[in-house]
């Protein structure tokens, strides 16, 4: 009893002070979707390598994490050993089907226009099933391949604020008020190395 009592207490402060109590949830297999090649843990580290015979020439090998929130932190670290795009995509849950949030995309871009020192924000303001469209930013930066790199999100409203590393990006888009429901991490060639993938949920 006495440990319940501290509890409530401790929740009727926060909420007093006004400060949100985040759940942590490490993803675990039934949580974990893995989009084309093959992954193994090693080391406390998951380990994705595309199929070099694969048909698709177009999109790599996508881990999806399938852990829901509004507001809250998807984290992680990341390395590879070649030169290449690394692509983070948030979904939402459309009227009919999943649909992208937010894409981001280090080290270039979508389309031809694409450059190793890009880093490209595409949101989806009033983009539907029937009419598509986008908006694309883009900053300067580069992560190096053979280097461990931290990346962290927080959506919270209309905004989110992207870490990456030391830099930090602040976007907006008022798709980011509803649900996440999948947050994942691609590339395109060699193996992508993940450890410490968690998500913070405040609400």
């Amino acid at each position: 009893m006495k440990k319940v009592g501290k509890n409530i207490l401790l929740t009727l402060c926060l909420m007093f002070f006004g400060i949100s109590w985040a759940e942590e949830i490490v993803p675990v297999d039934s949580q974990t979707i893995l989009l084309r090649g093959s992954a193994e843990i090693k080391n406390g580290m998951r380990l994705v390598t595309g199929d070099k015979n694969s048909k698709d020439k177009i999109h790599g090998p996508m881990t999806y994490y399938t852990v829901p929130y509004t507001d809250g932190t998807f984290s992680l670290s990341w390395k590879v050993e070649e030169k290449q795009k690394i692509m983070f995509v948030f979904d939402e849950k459309g009227r009919k089907k999943l649909a992208h949030c937010l894409k981001v995309v280090v080290n270039g871009s979508i389309g031809k226009k694409s450059g190793e020192n890009d880093l490209t924000f595409i949101t989806y303001d009033g983009s539907t099933i029937e009419k598509k469209k986008a908006k694309i930013v883009k900053h300067e930066y580069h992560a190096a391949e053979g280097q461990w790199h931290t990346f962290s999100i927080t959506f919270e409203g209309n905004k989110a604020t992207v870490t990456i590393n030391d830099k930090i990006f602040i976007i907006s888009s008022e798709k980011f008020r509803k649900q996440i429901v999948k947050s994942g991490i691609g590339h395109y060639v060699g193996t992508l190395q993940t450890k410490d993938v968690k998500v913070n949920i405040i609400k």
